[in-house]
């Protein structure tokens, strides 16, 4: 299967993160031939609503709001998945959420975020999620031909304990979608990525938002950045593909021969005796 990463520079402009992405997908599927098309485009965290100034209210989205029905006709037009993370209201409640959209199917929410990003790094403002989303709790994942995919979100990197429920769940492929800060990518990213991998004996795929988030309200500009990087890497714990910088797509095949060579060679799974 051919799987597509989007790697963006979202904003508060829910407006202008839609155009971003549709045009990124439309102009890859432009180029792509016939049978050698994505199936699914994985989006970054905060893909169509990046809250750029700490402590203003959310947007979230709904199912029906017209950007997610924009993204399912884009779906159903041209046969593929879309899976994004963006705050999300259900059932009364504001969730860091992972979206996915197949073809003529109803959009449903597949992931809540569990780990809540509240932080204060040495010369920064503070930074927390709890204070306007809810915990998620449940460790979920789902599957497309045949591929069984693990869902996690940014901060949830951190976590191994996360990691290892997946890997006893037999997932394929991990997602991270995520807006890694530049400061801590720099230090943890390919690192926790690499680990992520190893110990799971999965693909992580791990799209991201990268560069200078800016918004001006009041006739004053703000902005945010993060590290970019969107990485894809094998179950042996290599980085396969990697886009450092600057808005675009990172295309990467999985083979599930791979995967079920790495844990034939050292069959983690047979011998784990913590639970």
């Amino acid at each position: 299967m051919k799987i597509t990463l989007l790697q963006l520079t979202s904003s508060d402009n829910i407006s202008k993160n839609l155009e971003q992405i549709l045009t990124l997908i439309e102009q890859h599927l432009a180029r792509q031939t016939v049978g050698k098309r994505t199936r699914l485009f994985i989006m970054p965290e905060n893909s169509l609503y990046f809250r750029v100034i700490e402590g203003e209210p959310l947007q979230a989205l709904k199912f029906d709001s017209p950007e997610i029905q924009r993204l399912q006709t884009l779906c159903n037009e041209q046969s593929v998945d879309l899976h994004f993370t963006t705050p999300m209201e259900d059932k009364g409640k504001v969730w860091n959420a992972s979206v996915l959209l197949s073809p003529n199917e109803a959009p449903k929410i597949i992931y809540k975020k569990i780990h809540l990003f509240d932080i204060q790094l040495e010369g920064q403002k503070p930074i927390r999620e709890s204070d306007f989303f809810t915990h998620g709790d449940e460790v979920t994942g789902f599957e497309i031909e045949g591929i069984r995919f693990g869902s996690s979100i940014c901060y949830d990197l951190r976590f191994s304990e996360l990691y290892q429920q997946l890997a006893r769940n037999k997932v394929d492929v991990i997602l991270v979608p995520a807006a890694f800060l530049v400061k801590t990518g720099q230090a943890h990213w390919e690192t926790l990525l690499r680990a992520r991998a190893i110990e799971s004996q999965a693909y992580v795929l791990a799209a991201g938002q990268v560069g200078e988030h800016k918004t001006t309200q009041a006739g004053k500009t703000a902005s945010r950045f993060t590290y970019g990087h969107t990485m894809a890497v094998d179950p042996w714990g290599t980085v396969v593909e990697c886009k450092a910088e600057g808005v675009g797509c990172l295309d990467i095949e999985i083979s599930l021969d791979l995967v079920r060579s790495v844990r034939r060679q050292i069959p983690m799974s047979d011998h784990r005796r913590l639970k």
